[in-house]
């Protein structure tokens, strides 16, 4: 089977855009599928490489899908983003093979207002990590529908999916065509042989910014190096400063996340409210596929998880101040976190991983 995979945003070695990119490609590849990655123009080369050792890879992609709104014009910058970026995209997509499937391990308004100014006839499949707000009626939520619509209205084959249930109910409303599904998770772990016994070390994963709490780092690992604990500290991309403590092992890009994960007693997931409400956690995954205890913010779809499997505490505020409480929280009650984690893990890799993953993105095309 010929299958495109489409990401404008696999550029580096950072984020799920790279992950998930690149754990499809090779589960694919391996299979015995003909597979062709489309990646932005400006991808680095050791990203490159890393594609192109499992299948053909083009640079194509000329948008930046996380230009900030504004930067296209300071009333209308989501409307003025996406109509700009969409004529873009379907300029682009006149170099992109005709395949059998054409997978979008992210897509958005533009990248479907694209497909259907370019009449694709392949089936398609296009998942979704976050709300764009929906129940509010925001302007990106009605660039989402109005996509969709013109998706349906053009004949243009194209499924929704995600990782994450409540994502599900709540794109349901402006779903045109009804076709969304929900997938396996593609983390494989496997669980840790073992629950963990004691917290000392912590660790920050991910790649770091300042929806990520990147601004609280120094003071609050910090405050836990006094406390004696370990830290791990993973900054994947260097958009945000790296503490410079001593006590805190500095982490770049991880060729196996769940290596360090693995290491950690608890992984904290300092993420901001508001960002974080219906948006799913990559390294939240890692933790539950391992069995390493984790905390995140109250009103967040990684804290609505974390409080169904009873993995660890939830603060209120993303401050040093609930963070650290939630922390000694987590000391105070380990035994019992570390044995619904371990208990969680052995259920959770029963049911995901990359090969139930890229199954059912193949099993979601019509």
């Amino acid at each position: 089977m010929k299958i495109n995979i489409l990401d404008a945003a696999i550029s580096y070695r950072a984020g799920h855009h790279y992950d998930y990119g690149l754990k499809i490609l090779k589960h694919y590849a391996q299979a015995g599928h003909d597979v062709h990655v489309f990646g932005h123009a400006g991808m680095d080369d050791e990203t490159a490489g890393d594609f192109a050792e499992f299948g053909q890879l083009t640079k194509l992609f000329r948008t930046a899908p996380y230009q900030l709104p504004s930067d296209y014009d300071w009333y209308a910058g989501e409307i003025a983003q996406c109509r700009q970026e969409s004529a873009t995209i379907a300029e682009d997509l006149l170099s992109v093979r005709e395949a059998d499937v054409w997978i979008w391990p992210t897509i958005r308004p533009q990248d479907i207002d694209a497909c259907v100014v370019r009449d694709v006839q392949s089936p398609m499949v296009g998942c979704v990590y976050w709300d764009p707000g929906v129940e509010s009626g925001s302007i990106a939520a009605q660039l989402f529908r109005s996509a969709l619509l013109s998706a349906k209205e053009a004949g243009v084959n194209l499924t929704l999916a995600s990782v994450e249930q409540e994502l599900r109910h709540r794109f349901a409303p402006i779903v045109a065509n009804g076709r969304f599904v929900v997938v396996p998770h593609p983390v494989d772990g496997p669980p840790l042989q073992t629950p963990k016994t004691a917290l000392k070390r912590i660790g920050f994963f991910g790649h770091q910014r300042e929806e990520k709490g990147s601004s609280i780092a120094k003071p609050l690992l910090s405050r836990l190096v006094r406390d004696g604990y370990s830290i791990t500290f993973q900054n994947s991309h260097n958009l945000a400063e790296s503490p410079n403590i001593p006590g805190v092992d500095l982490l770049k890009y991880a060729k196996d996340m769940a290596e360090p994960i693995g290491k950690c007693d608890l992984v904290v997931l300092p993420y901001d409210v508001q960002n974080y409400r219906a948006r799913g956690s990559g390294i939240l995954i890692e933790c539950l596929a391992l069995g390493v205890p984790v905390t995140a913010p109250l009103g967040t779809l990684p804290g609505r998880i974390i409080e169904r499997f009873a993995v660890g505490p939830l603060f209120h505020e993303t401050r040093v101040g609930p963070i650290y409480q939630a922390i000694k929280a987590a000391d105070r009650n380990y035994g019992m976190f570390a044995v619904n984690a371990h208990r969680a893990a052995q259920n959770f890799c029963q049911r995901n991983g990359v090969a139930h993953f890229a199954s059912a993105l193949l099993a979601a095309v019509r």
